[in-house]
């Protein structure tokens, strides 16, 4: 029998304390590689470059989160039979943490001790570990580390079902992800489906990422010859800060050898790198790694699933570096991560039609192989895993299972168990006042909350109401059917409403209209001086090249709110990039002593003290507490380590000595550079 069980992890965990205060229109989410050439061939039909997304807005970032891990208590909701047990966490996207093998008594996926996030998604926010789901464009999606609507179901047999549904608002589709494990199977399965609910061509992506343990010996198999990845690109730079310039762009490479590595192993890699398996239309998708022994963990779809790729993080300082950095100080959070998606790469998204739902069923499992075969001849080891995997699952059984609960998926649940948002709520709202079809009508989307006021107000009202200036704003959209209501409201009931016409900026300038979206916000100025319209004009400023503009307006917009954490983070970070150092250093020390210990603000302020002269200042800051820690240092970002080479490079200068950024070797707590060992990618020959 089959339990279903709602439980308390009680694990080491950091505060989130809330998310930013500002619109996310700063940071570009755009791939800024894969732009320049192309080495594929025409058969290939790759969507290269299709449907990026620029920004996470409108979704808040989440920035806030600190390193000091206490106990907490996190929910799980539980599945388990006599072969599996698999733990999920509704808060955190759904994500499986943990998913147990009770015959051989192991873990089959790498589980992480703590939540501790770092940098590495849509909103900010990424954990290592477990398996987390992907929906509607390139990263980490916005729902990585939030709630998911979460019920409970049944299939037919009376099997129970957990299922996590949600809205995502920047495609304006729903996903939905049922996930059982039926009694005496082998496998959990997972029926996932997309519903574009619109009349209109929406751009799609999805990827389900396993991260896995790293463990010498083990090796990816995939049903595949070759795999797409990426040659490398350097390009110049004149700023001295950035250490880590990088371009790429896409080509075909042949299994199981590249360069002199044998890249199915995961520990050979010597780069962080992504192989995207070419695999044939005709083969059965799958993908597993396997142990020494012969033995590890097995996933398998049906044919709409039809990516698959290995990330490494590769045998470099910055990577090892990463890994750790994303679990406890004692460990070494050693993972590598199998994924399988919709499309061929992560360089592309695929078009989906209007009025449209696409489904497939995953199914995880461990799997006993031949280790003779397995870790031989690559054909060998394809044929191995697929023999084996056929004897446990037949290819024509996964898709049966897709279309016997088909109508399983489109009941409404037996009860919800957590509410996540209420933005699906507001659309199935304005669906109705619109007299649009809705959505899925069989999805408890919950209550409207206080984050929809303002919208609910203007489909019901014309208007989004009072709004104090100073305060930020509860919320935002961007749905076009949004957009076209804020500049209906303006020509009435909110002609002299600062906040409508904050809105209606914001909405423009994510359209890219940057003309228009300048005389919206400036509107929203004559009618209130509020920091938020003073902080949308400053990165208008800054994509249009007006920096010293963009100065000026958010100095403004720190000064109107001074003790505002994301405001305080948004100036110095701004004095930086421009190169404002005297004008840094005084902000920060106008700041308190909160602002102050932040360590994104410390760290911006040591560059400020360098420039100054004060290099002992900024070298205690750099190493104190047992180095300088910025919890939300991006992918690719390497603030710390060219800290540490300016400081060196100024203290040698004093000391009239010779400094060498090639041969010097900075400490590893400093070093997140993801790219060493890059020349290797261009060594190999591709196809």
């Amino acid at each position: 029998m089959t339990e279903f069980r709602v439980e308390n992890l009680i694990i080491p965990s950091v505060d989130f304390n809330g998310v930013s205060t500002l619109p996310s229109i700063s940071e570009d989410l755009r791939l800024t590689f894969m732009q320049d050439e192309f080495e594929l061939d025409e058969e290939d039909g790759l969507y290269v470059n299709y449907g990026m997304v620029d920004y996470a807005f409108p979704y808040k970032v989440q920035d806030n989160y600190d390193r000091e891990l206490k106990n907490k208590a996190q929910v799980t909701v539980v599945l388990e039979n006599e072969y599996l047990k698999a733990t999920f966490l509704p808060q955190f996207g759904g994500k499986l943490r943990s998913l147990f093998d009770k015959v051989e008594q192991k873990e089959l996926l790498f589980v992480n001790s703590v939540i501790r996030p770092g940098h590495l998604g849509i909103r900010n926010v990424f954990m290592s570990g477990g398996v987390e789901w992907n929906c509607g464009y390139v990263g980490h999606n916005p729902f990585t580390c939030d709630w998911l609507h979460t019920a409970r179901t049944h299939l037919d047999d009376g099997t129970p079902v957990l299922r996590f549904y949600q809205y995502e608002r920047i495609r304006g589709v729903v996903y939905q992800m049922d996930f059982f494990l039926p009694e005496k199977s082998h496998f959990l399965y997972a029926r996932t489906k997309i519903i574009n609910p619109q009349f209109k061509v929406v751009p799609m992506y999805w990827w389900s990422n396993i991260s896995m343990t790293d463990v010498p010996g083990k090796r990816v198999i995939v049903p595949a010859d070759n795999t797409f990845t990426a040659r490398d690109q350097k390009k110049d730079t004149a700023d001295e800060r950035v250490t880590n310039g990088r371009r790429q762009h896409p080509v075909k490479v042949a299994l199981p050898v590249y360069n002199g590595i044998d890249v199915t192993y995961p520990l050979n890699n010597i780069i962080s790198i992504d192989y995207f398996w070419n695999i044939p239309q005709e083969e059965r998708k799958f993908i597993c790694q396997i142990d020494e022994t012969g033995y590890g963990l097995v996933h398998t779809s049906t044919k709409r699933l039809k990516g698959r790729k290995l990330f490494v993080w590769g045998d470099t300082e910055g990577g090892e570096r990463w890994k750790n950095f994303l679990t406890a100080d004692d460990e070494t959070g050693s993972f590598n991560e199998i994924q399988a998606g919709i499309a061929q790469t992560q360089y592309e998204c695929i078009p989906m039609p209007p009025k449209t739902v696409w489904e497939w069923a995953e199914a995880y499992g461990a799997i006993h192989t031949d280790p003779a075969k397995t870790h031989g001849d690559w054909k060998d080891a394809r044929e191995e895993v697929s023999t084996c995997l056929t004897d446990m699952l037949k290819e024509e059984a996964l898709e049966e299972l897709l279309r016997s609960t088909k109508a399983m998926s489109k009941r409404p649940a037996d009860e919800v168990l957590f509410h996540a948002d209420g933005w699906g709520a507001l659309e199935e709202e304005r669906r109705r006042i619109s007299r649009e079809d809705a959505m899925c009508a069989y999805l408890d989307f919950g209550p409207l909350a206080g984050e929809q006021q303002p919208w609910l107000s203007l489909l019901q009202n014309g208007t989004t109401g009072e709004h104090d200036p100073v305060q930020p704003p509860i919320s935002y959209m961007c749905q076009e059917e949004w957009t076209a209501l804020l500049k209906e409201s303006v020509k009435g009931k909110d002609k002299d409403n600062w906040f409508t016409w904050l809105q209606l900026g914001l909405n423009i300038f994510i359209a890219k209209d940057y003309e228009r979206a300048e005389k919206a916000l400036e509107k929203s100025l004559e009618l209130a001086r509020s920091p938020w319209a003073l902080y949308a004009l400053a990165i208008l400023n800054r994509d249009n090249g007006n920096h010293e503009q963009e100065v000026s307006y958010m100095l403004e917009a720190w000064k109107l709110l001074p003790e505002d954490v994301s405001l305080a983070k948004a100036v110095l970070c701004c004095l930086y990039e421009n190169n404002c150092f005297a004008e840094l250093k005084d902000v920060y020390e106008s700041m308190n002593g909160f602002l102050q210990a932040i360590p994104r603000c410390r760290s911006y302020y040591a560059f400020a003290l360098t420039y100054a002269g004060d290099i002992a200042g900024a070298e205690e800051i750099l190493y104190e507490n047992g180095g300088l820690l910025v919890p939300d240092i991006r992918e690719c970002e390497t603030i710390t380590l060219d800290l540490w080479y300016l400081i060196e490079e100024s203290k040698a200068k004093a000391a009239d000595k010779p400094f060498d950024r090639k041969t010097a070797k900075p400490p590893r707590f400093v070093d997140f550079r993801m790219f060493a060992n890059s020349e290797w990618l261009n060594g190999g020959e591709i196809l």
